[in-house]
């Protein structure tokens, strides 16, 4: 089968809402002054409670401990391996999740028989788990498996539930112009599960970097975790907290970008 699926007759897909220039210009209009307020908001609380306690620095001074750091290469090695490791994490987190999700909400029998240990499982604190996984995958493999075990369970909950809200007519299309399986992941599961995919990926992509750096925190050679860990044993709180932000920020600009191209779908 060469052509693109089309529905079938009798069942025409709805035309996709057009959004003019001018609106989405004025959309993003109103999100950049919601995200300047809160910009202001969060510094102005910032202020507040860097005068009230000293473990919590200006945002003045934590910008310019941020940019010391990023001068040091030894910080960007500790950047770049933490860096590394959640990209692992989440890419084996999201495929496997992807896979397990997509078997489950195929398989009604498949998710009898294994949803209630998913649901156990999910709701275990994950992080009490690595002194497991340390000896068995030493130092920098058990910190991306941990990540792997955080990234893991959205996309997996996201893609069952996204295969099974499938229309039963997608199904039938895909039967009634014989695709094979390949053809029907592609061009009907696939495109029918990218929003609950996309939200499963974006939540991922948070926890893998919380799964990560809290290994990190316990054992590690390098990574931003053993730099937070240092910073507090040593009373370096504008270093700490500036590597915090740091995080938090890269975190947050992921999340942001899977969010607009999330909103793009609907």
């Amino acid at each position: 089968m060469t052509s693109t699926l089309q529905p079938p007759a009798g069942h025409p897909a709805a035309p996709a809402p057009r959004t003019t220039p001018q609106r989405l210009r004025a959309i993003l209009g109103n999100q950049a002054v919601g995200a300047t307020l809160l910009a202001l908001l969060v510094v102005v609380v910032w202020e507040i409670f860097s005068a009230l306690t000293f473990v919590i620095p200006s945002p003045v001074e934590t910008f310019r401990v941020l940019v010391h750091n990023l001068a040091d290469p030894g910080y960007l090695f500790d950047l770049q391996v933490t860096a590394q490791s959640v990209f692992l994490a989440f890419v084996i987190g999201t495929a496997v999740g992807g896979a397990l999700g997509l078997v489950l909400g195929l398989s009604q029998r498949l998710r009898v028989m294994f949803e209630p240990m998913l649901i156990v499982l999910n709701g275990i604190p994950k992080i009490v788990l690595y002194p497991v996984l340390l000896p068995i995958f030493s130092l920098s493999g058990s910190k991306i498996v941990m990540g792997v075990l955080f990234a893991l369970f959205p996309v997996l909950i996201n893609v069952t539930t996204g295969v099974q809200e499938i229309p039963r007519v997608y199904w039938k299309l895909a039967r009634s112009v014989r695709a094979n399986a390949w053809q029907t992941l592609v061009h009907i599961i696939i495109p029918a599960i990218r929003r609950p995919l996309l939200t499963g990926i974006r939540l991922a992509v948070s926890l893998a970097v919380v799964g990560v750096v809290l290994s990190e925190f316990f054992a590690t050679r390098r990574g931003l975790g053993r730099v937070v860990l240092q910073a507090y044993s040593h009373g370096d709180y504008p270093s700490m907290v500036a590597t915090i932000m740091l995080l938090i920020t890269i975190s947050f600009g992921i999340s942001i970008a899977l969010w607009q191209w999330e909103k793009r779908l609907h």
